[in-house]
């Protein structure tokens, strides 16, 4: 419940900021059910109101959202049988779901991601008809970054709070491992192109190390 009145103010600031920036409800609806990422979602305001092409939002946006590939991985014993359910779920994962769920059984895991996920894009759309409602509610320069940083550090700490002490010596070199990847791929490929190798490969890595175990 703490985290549905976290995420419900940024949700609604998402569909507010998108209403007053052209964008339909149906649009608003179909990019929180597609998207399901508030920072990708937050990310792509700005770029479709520069004028800027589809396939420039649609990647930025998968650069933004492939961190969910290793999270997902992480968790995906816990995932459904069915290819279908298990498709949707690993769809729904999100940065509040992932912290909340630790330590829950598959149901509650299910439950978990689902209600936060409808109640985002539920939120999202209230915020968009809000704003054609009382278009001035809100002044034209307001930022969204700062509720969701707050949104999210508070979602981090709980996390670490509540996770079960496990000993450094064996997430140590994983964390070097991760910084000479990412950081030779950063010098190679630049800014712009490191990000998603770097995710992919270093997962597929970690996940090899974890079968092993």
């Amino acid at each position: 419940m703490t985290a549905l009145f976290a995420i419900a103010p940024v949700s609604m600031l998402f569909g507010f900021t998108a209403y007053k920036a052209d964008w339909s409800i149906g649009e608003i609806f179909l990019v929180s059910l597609l998207g399901f990422s508030g920072s990708g979602q937050f990310a792509a305001l700005p770029l479709s109101s520069s004028g800027a092409t589809f396939l420039t939002i649609l990647f930025v946006s998968v650069m933004i959202n492939s961190r969910y590939f290793a999270i997902s991985l992480s968790c995906s014993k816990k995932l459904p049988p069915n290819k279908l359910l298990k498709i949707f779920s690993s769809h729904t994962l999100g940065d509040e779901a992932y912290a909340i769920e630790q330590g829950h059984n598959q149901r509650a895991m299910l439950i978990i991601r689902f209600t936060i996920f409808g109640c985002w894009i539920l939120f999202g759309v209230t915020g968009g008809i809000v704003a054609g409602l009382f278009p001035n509610l809100l002044p034209d320069g307001i930022n969204a970054s700062i509720p969701a940083s707050l949104v999210l550090l508070f979602l981090a700490i709980s996390y670490l709070k509540n996770r079960p002490y496990k000993s450094g010596l064996i997430t140590v070199p994983k964390a070097i491992l991760g910084f000479i990847v990412s950081g030779f791929l950063y010098y190679t490929l630049g800014a712009v192109y490191f990000w998603i190798p770097s995710v992919v490969l270093l997962s597929a890595t970690y996940y090899l190390l974890k079968s092993r175990d």
